[in-house]
């Protein structure tokens, strides 16, 4: 009895770690579409529970990150800055009423930052972007 109880215990653990994303798992794609020999894009991204860090991004440079959503309450948010310009918004949110990561793009959030703002594309590799928003601290980022 405490042989196999023991088995089952292991087993379920195995099981636990192997699949560590009980919902939906989603990836966030951010690449430096700036001018070449510009200033590098500084990115910084954090939730709530995690903090990414910071990293810098040369012209046609990615980076990426991914995460399992706990609903209604996952929000990923970048801070970008470039050139004397900044500029923050919600990368992923699970509130957005239409998900523009989830709803049409399989779970893919793929950013394009560009001299004159910021693209949304929901395929990798990407190949049709949308104008998000503007490098303007006023300028709403949404689809």
């Amino acid at each position: 009895m405490i042989k196999s109880s023991l088995v089952l215990l292991i087993a379920s653990s195995l099981f636990l770690q192997a699949r560590s994303c009980f919902t939906s798992k989603y990836h966030v794609y951010i690449v430096s579409q700036l001018p070449p020999n510009s200033p590098p894009l500084h990115l910084h991204c954090f939730s709530k529970d995690d903090d990414l860090g910071y990293h810098d991004l040369s012209p046609n440079v990615e980076y990426s990150f991914a995460f399992c959503e706990n609903p209604f309450s996952t929000m990923f948010a970048c801070r970008f800055r470039w050139n004397g310009k900044d500029k923050g918004f919600h990368v992923y949110d699970a509130e957005w009423d239409e998900n523009r990561c989830k709803d049409f793009h399989n779970g893919v959030c793929y950013y394009v930052v560009k001299e004159d703002g910021f693209y949304f594309g929901g395929r990798y590799p990407p190949k049709d972007f949308a104008f998000l928003c503007g490098w303007e601290p006023n300028s709403e980022c949404i689809l």
